[in-house]
């Protein structure tokens, strides 16, 4: 039993970012994207889409595996040579440049506002930054590939070509104010001048920062960027904004130089992989999309080709035709959807099998090494996707758990240590995730809102399922069915296809997942969930069906198991629709009804209908809050990971597993030293980081009232 050999399979599958795993490569032999790499379908059907003429959309949500297909495709490129392919890596981009906290600019124009110019510039910066960075990616690829044989007899000197990279690459990086943006920049003020004075107006508690005078309100620096956004959700006032920004940009001239370049070496196209842009606010996922892939796309012709990450359900296309892109959905539930639910378990199965048992062969070790002798390797394997639903970075977890309490003491791995993984990961990273992210993280309150609702939700699922489980041992439905069942499974429920949308959000959490699509009793389209497998052991529910009997696919078909009425309850409880004209309401269920005519209210026929929140008393409570000890959500992740490690850590180390980049991570831990937070040490030559009894006490409640820390724990400049 090597027991280093599995401790660094369990971290090579736990890191998130970029996937190639350069960690790895002493302990691999040969390049370690290529020896682990395990394509998801069969004959490397995803990989071969990957490296596909056409522009291709990767969805999945996280860990799910989209960075390593791309690692793997850029390697086949490189070892064809008959193209030359580039990474930009868009959230973590975005996320650099957001970190800044560069200084409001200013212009020698009154009508627009600070803070308009302010988050223009924050968002031109981003757009340059990423077209900045596509071309000094193109430079560094030619770097590699060695080129200077194809360039002898060329027209243009090699260097020339270079300069003329380098300067078109600081020209979309500077992001300079141009004449086209002035005007729109001035609607955009005077619209937010007119949005802030009807909110003071409404309400003189939710000021943004201004106060109404005779001259209209003024708008300081805390009009953060939601006044902006709200401003562009016009989208009349969008169009004109990002037709703007988009001509600012000299799409032109960057094009034409990829061409020449292309020309001058006889290299075939330029394969651009985008990862990932999701998690980026509605209006700059648009503005990314009309602004920089769209016009790539479009533009371009068959020079430019797209490789693009993203989450499912959060994707926009802009003027990409949807219809003439590849799209694959790596969530196992599309990937190998078919009408026998058996059918789909086995090839999600097969994926596990082939996945592990091709990492830990990469590793010079075996799986059957590490299992109990009474657990065979296809039982371990079919627990492993019931408890990772495929998911390589949870699989990784799973095995860091396994490592832990198992194969550290030299104890071999059983059925019990993988079920007790999972209920470790559900109450160390995902249920502590709601909790200490509305406690302490400083973001906007609506966000806060959105999480403690998805609790809520949760917990009514949770108590529905315990109600349920309750009715069948005593007899009180199912009839027949259920006889002979005395601890029936809980783990799924079936609800109505247009409910999907309101379990998105548990769904991007792995709180819950889909997990088929049948009719039910009634012949209606029903979509099954299944709750993540370390709730139901820590609610002691029950995961899975009965497959000794033959009740497996009519098992979630039962009327009981469905959970319609569960959220239409919790929903009504919750939201209403109403008319801000009249203040009429109507009913959740007349949702369909109103959004046939647009929302126009049938009361006044004059307002638009919208839904909103109810129960001001979770408000009041999230308001009490003490704002002073928040801190920004990746600062809050980075000190989770420290505390979950409980070992000194270097930037790129922590990067790996929260998904940014070590520079980013080397900037806030030396905020969070300064507020006493973080220790940062030279360990072995690496600056390396670890948190402090201050912070553990704070946030992780290890000693004392985290409502109450200490009068010595410092103001964190994020909440200042």
């Amino acid at each position: 039993m090597n027991k280093r050999s599995f401790s660094r399979i369990a971290e090579s599958l736990r890191q998130y970012r970029r996937a190639d795993l350069g960690d790895f490569e002493g302990e691999v032999a040969g390049n370690p994207v290529d020896a682990t790499y395990v394509d998801p379908l069969p004959d490397d059907a995803v990989l071969q889409l990957a490296l596909s003429g056409n522009t291709t959309f990767l969805l999945g949500r996280k860990g799910t595996g989209k960075s390593t297909i791309f690692a793997r495709a850029q390697s086949e490129i490189r070892a064809r040579n008959k193209n030359v392919s580039v990474y930009v890596d868009v959230k973590s981009l975005y996320e650099v440049l957001a970190s800044d906290e560069a200084a409001i600019s200013q212009i020698a124009d009154a009508t627009i506002l600070p803070t308009v110019l302010q988050a223009h510039r924050l968002r031109k910066a981003f757009l340059g930054a990423v077209l900045a960075d596509l071309l000094k990616e193109v430079d560094e690829s030619f770097e590699r590939l060695s080129l200077f044989d194809r360039w002898v007899g060329r027209r243009r000197e090699y260097n020339e070509l270079r300069r003329s990279l380098d300067a078109l690459r600081t020209r979309v990086r500077d992001g300079r104010l141009t004449e086209q943006e002035v005007p729109i920049l001035r609607t955009i003020s005077l619209k937010t001048k007119e949005r802030t004075q009807l909110r003071e107006r409404q309400d003189a508690q939710t000021t943004v920062g201004g106060s109404i005078s005779s001259n209209g309100p003024a708008i300081s620096a805390n009009l953060k960027d939601s006044t902006f956004e709200e401003t562009l959700s016009d989208n009349e006032v969008y169009q004109a904004y990002s037709n703007a920004v988009l001509r600012s940009f000299p799409y032109a001239d960057l094009i034409g130089e990829v061409k020449a370049l292309l020309d001058e070496i006889g290299m075939g196209r330029l394969i651009v992989f985008f990862d990932d842009f999701s998690e980026l606010s509605w209006l700059n996922q648009r503005l990314f999309v009309d602004v920089i892939l769209a016009p790539l796309n479009n533009s371009s012709g068959e020079l430019i080709k797209l490789k693009v990450a993203a989450y499912p359900g959060r994707v926009y296309y802009g003027s990409i035709d949807p219809g003439k892109v590849d799209t694959v959905n790596l969530d196992f539930y599309v990937l190998y959807k078919s009408h026998d639910l058996q059918s789909t378990e086995a090839s999600a199965v097969d994926y596990s099998t082939r996945l592990l048992e091709q990492r830990f062969a990469a590793f010079g070790v075996s799986v059957a090494d590490y299992l109990d002798p009474a657990l065979t390797t296809p039982e371990f394997m079919r627990l492993m996707f019931e408890v990772t639903f495929n998911v390589p970075r949870l699989m990784g977890y799973i095995l860091h758990y396994c490592y832990l309490d198992r194969i550290a003491k030299s104890d071999p791995i059983t059925l019990t240590a993988v079920r007790l993984a999972a209920q470790k990961y559900y109450d160390h990273v995902l249920l502590r995730y709601f909790d200490r992210m509305n406690r302490f993280a400083l973001e906007p309150f609506e966000r806060k809102l959105d999480r403690q609702a998805q609790r809520e939700l949760l917990r009514a699922i949770i108590d529905d399922a315990k109600s349920t489980r309750r009715k069948i041992i005593a007899g009180e439905v199912g009839g027949e069915y259920f006889k002979g069942l005395k601890n029936p499974p809980l783990s799924h429920f079936a609800v109505s296809p247009d409910m999907e949308k309101i379990l998105s959000s548990l769904e991007m959490n792995f709180l819950v997942s889909k997990y088929h699509s049948l009719r039910d009793k009634d012949q209606k389209e029903v979509s099954i969930y299944a709750l993540h497998y370390g709730l139901t052991e820590t609610e002691r529910l029950g995961w899975g069906y009965p497959r000794e009997r033959r009740l497996d696919r009519n098992y979630f078909i039962q009327r009981c198991f469905n959970f319609n009425t569960t959220i239409h309850t919790f929903l009504s409880k919750r939201q209403t629709i109403r008319c801000p004209e009249c203040n009429a309401s109507f009913g959740l269920d007349e949702q369909k009804s109103l959004e046939r005519y647009g929302w126009l209210c049938p009361e006044c026929r004059l307002g638009t209908c919208e839904v909103v929140r109810l129960g001001s008393e979770v408000g009041a409570d999230l308001s009490a809050l003490n704002r002073q000890i928040m801190l920004d959500p990746v600062e809050l992740e980075i000190l989770s990971t420290l505390e979950e490690e409980e070992r000194p850590m270097r930037a790129g180390e922590i990067a790996s597993l929260i998904d940014v980049k070590y520079q980013l991570v080397g900037r806030r831990t030396s905020k969070l030293r300064e507020s006493g937070l973080v220790r940062k040490l030279e360990i072995d030559g690496h600056m390396r980081s670890s948190i402090t009894p201050k912070a553990e006490s704070v946030y992780f409640d290890k000693s004392g009232d985290v409502e109450s820390p200490d009068a010595d724990v410092d103001l964190p400049e994020s909440a200042t």
